[in-house]
């Protein structure tokens, strides 16, 4: 019961972000302008016609399923820690690297100072090594300083790569 009361508040919080303020436009003949309803926003008028706006509140818009955008975040950033490999039984992700090698997490990046030997069965989800730099290197303190370190160990794998070297 705890966990259908935890999905249920997560469901209906992230379901809040879904509401999109609603407003009705309207018109009225000049001849009755008293009946513009009093918290509406007269946007325009001519000599026959009063149109106005006012807001209604908030309604769900009925095709949003902010969940689902809320799941597949979810698994992206859990895969970060860990996942297993099911086609050799093996496991990847930060959970799996030794001690003190992670130095950052970005979006479905793991960034570390030592390789590793994860498994790359060309699934969705398995890991890439697309980058190397030899230490020892000074930890970046700043998103600019880690993307430039990206850069650097991309450069330097894809010339290792390029002279045979491995």
């Amino acid at each position: 019961m705890a966990g259908r009361a935890v999905r249920a508040i997560l469901l209906y919080g992230i379901g809040a972000f879904a509401q999109r303020p609603r407003t009705v436009t309207g018109t009225t003949p000049r001849t009755m302008e008293r009946d513009v309803p009093a918290d509406a926003e007269i946007i325009g008028f001519n000599d026959e016609t009063i149109t106005w706006q006012r807001p209604t509140g908030f309604t769900r818009d009925p095709n949003a399923h902010p969940e689902w955008a809320a799941h597949i975040w979810s698994s992206a950033r859990s895969a970060l820690l860990t996942q297993r490999h099911r086609d050799d039984d093996t496991y990847a992700g930060a959970l799996h690297a030794p001690p003190g090698t992670v130095v950052a997490f970005r979006t479905d990046a793991v960034y570390l100072t030592q390789p590793q030997a994860w498994p790359y069965h060309g699934q969705p989800g398995d890991y890439l090594h697309k980058g190397h730099l030899t230490g020892p290197l000074t930890a970046p303190a700043t998103e600019d300083e880690l993307l430039t370190m990206r850069d650097k160990g991309r450069t330097a794998l894809q010339s290792a790569s390029s002279n045979g070297e491995s």
